[in-house]
């Protein structure tokens, strides 16, 4: 998500066309995503949102849903991309979240999705499903002349599913569990600025880490043996502009951006694990669309450009998705805005 810093004179210069429109734009420029995940896919996630919470507006609430479908049909052997892979494997989300404004400094949500995967071969077929882990996150948000700046802190929560199996009883790989099991950690930093080169372009560019760690006894329900399994920590640099179109009824904010996301490798009984691990560069484009304060939809896309992993591993090789959101006001909005912090 991205968010944006309206000017004062600005806001004023709309109040000609109504109260209503200047509110319409501040909330139009609050939100768009990045994700990452997995090499492939995330258990307990996929972490599709870019905890970016829209913090002004004074106090409110906000509800969103999102779909991410991920095709994962790509097999590539460090930088090369192989042909010939009998392997299939498709990948789809629904995040659930909330978000609560406390004022124009702090902020914090809730992120829970629902997730299934499936992957075949010419000869068998796996399939799972189930709600995944719970990610709550606490923001605050400072001005700047041009802009804002942001800090952010979450944990994610071991309420997913990680003991799916198949039709015969089996413990499916971590990958394809919905849950961890795990308690992991996100931090995060973003700044934004606002009339860049000309007038309603802005950028957000920010850097996420999240730290997983270790399950001890994965495929053990008593937790006494199993086996160890980890995650791989990864860390997220992304850089996203857009710009606001104002039409009579409605405004469309189209964005463009770029990610690179490296990952740690995955490690099993203390030791990396092979073929797993490695660095991502995609690109990123969407378009938000809203005709009010409140509601919005935003289709979004991710292109892989670049990578190179370690060893030979099956990666994404497209994603789509649409973003619903809509906002309460818990508190009566001043028609003389001030400068608000997103």
């Amino acid at each position: 998500m991205t968010a944006f810093l309206i000017p004062i004179w600005q806001i004023c210069s709309m109040m000609s066309r109504g109260p209503s429109v200047s509110l319409v734009i501040i909330f139009a420029i609050c939100s768009f995503k990045m994700t990452f995940s997995q090499t492939c896919c995330s258990a307990g996630a996929p972490i599709t949102s870019a905890f970016d919470i829209p913090s002004g507006l004074y106090q409110t609430l906000s509800f969103g849903i999102e779909y991410e479908h991920n095709s994962v049909n790509w097999l590539v052997e460090n930088d090369n991309r192989l042909v010939n892979d009998p392997r299939t494997r498709q990948g789809s989300s629904i995040l659930a979240r909330v978000n609560l404004s406390l004022g124009n400094r702090w902020a914090v949500g809730a992120y829970i999705p629902f997730v299934t995967q499936k992957r075949a071969t010419f000869s068998s077929e796996q399939k799972a499903s189930g709600v995944g882990d719970l990610t709550l996150l606490a923001q605050y948000a400072k001005s700047l002349s041009q802009g804002i700046i942001k800090w952010g802190v979450g944990i994610k929560m071991p309420t997913g599913n990680q003991f799916i199996t198949d039709e015969i009883g089996v413990i499916l790989s971590p990958d394809m569990q919905s849950g961890s099991g795990t308690f992991d950690f996100i931090g995060r930093a973003a700044i934004t600025r606002e009339h860049l080169i000309v007038s309603n372009l802005f950028n957000q560019t920010d850097i996420t880490f999240r730290y997983n760690t270790e399950n001890r006894h994965f495929g053990d329900r008593n937790r006494m043996n199993g086996r160890m399994f980890k995650f791989g920590n990864e860390v997220l640099l992304s850089t996203i502009f857009s710009y606001l179109v104002i039409f009579d009824h409605w405004f469309l904010i189209p964005d463009l951006g770029v990610q690179f996301r490296h990952a740690n490798p995955n490690q099993e009984q203390g030791r990396d694990a092979p073929n797993s691990g490695g660095n991502w560069f995609r690109l990123l484009l969407g378009a938000r669309w809203t005709a009010d304060d409140q509601f919005s939809i935003r289709p979004y896309a991710e292109i892989p450009v670049w990578q190179r992993l370690e060893g030979t591993q099956i990666t994404s090789n497209f994603k789509v998705g649409m973003q619903v959101r809509y906002v309460f006001h818990l508190n009566k909005i001043d028609d003389a805005l001030e400068p608000i912090i997103y």
